[in-house]
């Protein structure tokens, strides 16, 4: 398995699981414990029904936060970036790995594919 399947799976593993507990879970409390302490009836259900979907919203966004934090400490981001209907891909290329890049024309392998480096500000092609 390849390190970002690896991060990928422990993502959905972890919260795939914050989300039922916390925000789920919050939502649930706010709705069980009104009902426990006798003060959800079917009088009161118009007011404990939007409390509920407050704090169950307040803990999505809270999960949305921390889902960000970890992709972004995990470096995972670049999976799901997205502008104009292209993937956007941020990668690191050190000096080994850039023999494989030109900016001669006359060598590209197709004019399409091509890796914009964002130090130098060249378009560099894929060469043959």
């Amino acid at each position: 398995m390849d390190k970002k399947t690896e991060k990928l799976l422990h993502l959905l593993h972890i919260f795939s699981a914050n989300l039922i507990l916390q925000v789920f879970g919050g939502a649930g409390a706010i709705w069980g414990f009104s009902e426990v302490l006798g003060l959800r009836t079917p009088e009161t259900v118009w007011f404990w029904r939007p409390m509920a979907q407050f704090v169950g919203a307040i803990f999505f966004a809270r999960w949305v936060l921390e889902l960000d934090a970890h992709m972004k400490e995990e470096k995972i981001t670049e999976l799901f970036q997205c502008s104009s209907g292209r993937l956007k891909l941020e990668v690191e290329i050190n000096d080994e790995e850039q023999t494989g890049l030109c900016s001669d024309a006359s060598t590209v392998l197709s004019p399409v594919t091509g890796i914009a480096m964002q130090n130098t500000g060249k378009n560099y092609k894929a060469c043959k």
